[in-house]
């Protein structure tokens, strides 16, 4: 669940540091605006790949989006 947790957290954080909205997220990695809130709020879990996309959009380690590395 800990690692649930700190993904939320942490491609919120991840977007906003790139100062990248939803739509622009959604538009980038093909996927919609809807889905992109649900990410981030933890009501849909992305699959792998998606995963993998959003971590080199935001230039960042899937271990630092899962809160297993501290830093990016």
């Amino acid at each position: 669940m800990l690692f649930k947790e700190n993904f939320v957290t942490n491609i919120k954080r991840a977007r906003k540091d790139a100062k990248l909205t939803q739509q622009e997220v959604a538009d980038k990695i093909n996927t919609s605006r809807s889905n992109i809130t649900k990410y981030e709020i933890g009501l849909l879990e992305p699959n792998i790949d998606t995963i993998g996309q959003l971590a080199e959009l935001y230039n960042v380690s899937t271990d630092w989006l899962f809160g297993i590395k501290k830093t990016n």
